[in-house]
């Protein structure tokens, strides 16, 4: 086989195992026989360290997440320091790989040191660092600082990976990154996930809709408990209901925004879940939804929640953004950005209409075979094997 590395994944934004994408890498890297740890924030409950299918868990603690640019800043800082002193003990055991997961863009220090050691660094580029902090703050101060972050992210990099064609456009312009340099590695659940159509049948008075991701501003989750209300006072819905499978700092504005529309008792917050327990949480609606507004940031972001949806062979409803678009290939029903009262007319046309509701299903598990993880596989360990 390829030189085996010994493989440092630096992750901030999730827990691990509960973050997708790289729970499917680390697993794949380890399967493929590198040496796989990865140092990831401390979730509820969980141990400092253990072992993960193969992958090594080191944790650390973070502050209480909470809303506003004074604790992002706060908790970003808490991590980079974190996690340079990760990076700085698995550099001196002999690390051989530094792989960065973003955001955020504040790893560069660690990776410039990896490479002055002769090691090398990959760049998981899995947000848009300037616009996400431009959509959580807006355009202030912070921006230009995250836009420099993220330019000294790419020049420390040896190669980018990129979740779709916009991030492995910017790695190549932004970054200017040569196209070498950058491997399109998708999101995308494995191929045992796949289910078949599996829907009650007839109009549905009390559709029951799904969605399943981060809670923050930029995710549109607050949006949930109107798109219930509207179901309600527009469509004649009222016991249409929704299960939100995932946690973050907005949560505390969702549950806010259900009591003012009246409709707490039919939004259900799980929190953060077992990752083996998502897919049977998404079998069990009978249409998935994705409220990511209209962004920089979202229209060049791939949802991993919609290529779930799509295995789960559930009929989607979203907005109509560009990585959004090419991720269902017409396999979903979607609104123009921003219209919620569009999106909800999406979901009762599907609640009323069980041909339409079949239709998506099966054109739903048609697409999700083409995107299955097991193909990215193949595109990291490509890229590994370039190092």
């Amino acid at each position: 086989m390829d030189r085996v590395h010994r493989v440092a994944m630096l992750l901030e934004n999730n827990p691990y195992p509960q973050d997708v994408r790289v729970r499917r890498e680390a697993e794949s890297l380890a399967a493929a026989g590198h040496e796989v740890t990865v140092h990831a924030p401390r979730g509820p409950g969980q141990p400092r360290r253990e072992s993960v299918a193969g992958v090594r868990v080191r944790r650390f603690s973070l502050p209480e997440a909470k809303a506003g640019s004074m604790a992002f800043v706060l908790e970003y800082a808490t991590a980079a320091l974190k996690l340079h002193l990760a990076a700085a003990r698995e550099l001196a055991r002999g690390a051989t790989v530094l792989h960065l997961h973003n955001p955020p863009d504040v790893l560069f220090p660690a990776a410039f040191a990896a490479r002055a050691l002769g090691r090398r660094v990959v760049f998981d580029h899995h947000d848009l660092f300037p616009e996400l902090v431009e959509a959580k703050f807006g355009n202030g101060p912070l921006v230009p600082v995250a836009g420099a972050c993220e330019r000294l992210t790419f020049l420390s990099a040896d190669h980018v990976l990129a979740p779709n064609e916009s991030h492995r456009d910017v790695a190549c312009t932004r970054g200017r990154k040569r196209v070498a340099a950058v491997t399109v590695v998708r999101n995308g659940p494995p191929a045992a996930d796949l289910a078949q159509p599996d829907d009650r049948g007839g109009a549905l008075k009390d559709p029951h809709l799904v969605y399943v991701g981060a809670i923050s501003d930029q995710d549109g989750a607050e949006a949930l408990p109107r798109l219930v209300g509207l179901l309600e006072r527009e469509h004649g819905l009222p016991h249409a209901r929704v299960t939100i499978v995932g946690d973050g700092d907005a949560r505390s504005q969702v549950e806010a925004a259900a009591r003012a529309e009246g409709v707490a008792d039919r939004v259900e917050l799980t929190g953060w879940v077992e990752v083996d327990e998502v897919p049977a949480l998404i079998r069990s609606a009978d249409i998935c939804v994705d409220p990511a507004p209209g962004s920089p940031l979202n229209n060049r972001s791939t949802m991993i929640k919609v290529a779930e949806y799509l295995a789960a062979a559930k009929p989607v409803v979203a907005y109509d953004l560009l990585e959004t678009r090419r991720t269902v290939a017409g396999a979903a029903l979607l609104a123009p950005p921003d219209d919620l009262t569009a999106l909800a007319g999406g979901v009762a046309r599907l609640a009323g209409d069980p041909a339409e509701r079949t239709r998506l299903a099966e054109l739903a598990r048609s697409r999700a075979q083409a995107l299955t993880w097991e193909h990215s596989e193949r595109a990291l360990l490509d890229a590994y094997a370039a190092l």
